[in-house]
């Protein structure tokens, strides 16, 4: 069974306050105005950028200037991380922690010592290696694994269009822009989401009515 997506949070992005606080399987958001598509392409952007050590370098954060909070739910294990906007014009790390359903939270960054990246970055994909035995050792190995499956799925987005995608990723971001669609192809957008979700997590953003209203109702979050 692949990840699933329990949790997406945001403060600082300000179309994205409670627009999935717990997604489906498939989650199709209906977005007339493009505005909460654009907030969460930017959530999983920076995040992405995070996993990768790239924060000095995204350019998500050039048009905010509060601090921006974000909170990823994977399996149940949630990532939260606050990036702040410093005098020079820099972005830091000022808080990072991983909550696992194990019941551990675990501070990656010590109060009042922001950090240039985030240490998410130092979890690449990949098998957890043998921390020894003890009690403290299997928190670390329960630990390394969660961050190394977080970094991994954060590496995996890519925005795809809605008609033709490569569900070979870890998780499905689906942009449709057409809001008036012939019957033919919102029954192929229905059927291919529905498959993929299948298989991965499938979060589907559509202007259109019509395409949101041929999925389940309880699958739909509506702006």
């Amino acid at each position: 069974m692949s990840n699933r997506l329990t949790r997406i949070q945001a403060e600082g992005l300000r179309s994205l306050r409670d627009v999935v606080p717990r997604p489906r399987r498939l989650t199709v958001i209906v977005d007339p105005e493009g505005s909460a598509t654009r907030d969460l392409v930017a959530f999983f952007t920076l995040l992405r950028e995070l996993a990768c050590g790239r924060l000095q370098q995204t350019q998500v954060l050039d048009a905010v200037d509060g601090p921006v909070t974000l909170v990823l739910g994977m399996d149940d294990d949630d990532y939260t991380v606050t990036l702040r906007r410093f005098p020079d014009g820099r972005w830091h790390v000022v808080q990072e922690e991983l909550s696992l359903l194990a019941g551990i939270s675990i501070p990656f960054v010590e109060p009042g010592s922001p950090r240039d990246e985030a240490v998410l970055s130092t979890f690449p994909p990949g098998p957890t290696p043998s921390l020894g035995e003890g009690e403290a050792a299997w928190l670390g190995e329960i630990a390394d694994r969660a961050s190394r499956a977080m970094n991994g799925f954060l590496r995996g987005f890519r925005v795809q269009p809605a008609e033709s995608f490569d569900a070979d990723v870890p998780f499905l971001f689906l942009e449709e822009r057409d809001v008036d669609l012939p019957a033919n192809a919102v029954w192929d957008r229905v059927q291919a989401a529905r498959a993929a979700s299948s298989r991965v997590p499938v979060l589907l953003c559509t202007p259109s009515v019509a395409l949101a209203d041929a999925f389940d109702i309880e699958d739909v979050l509506r702006g």
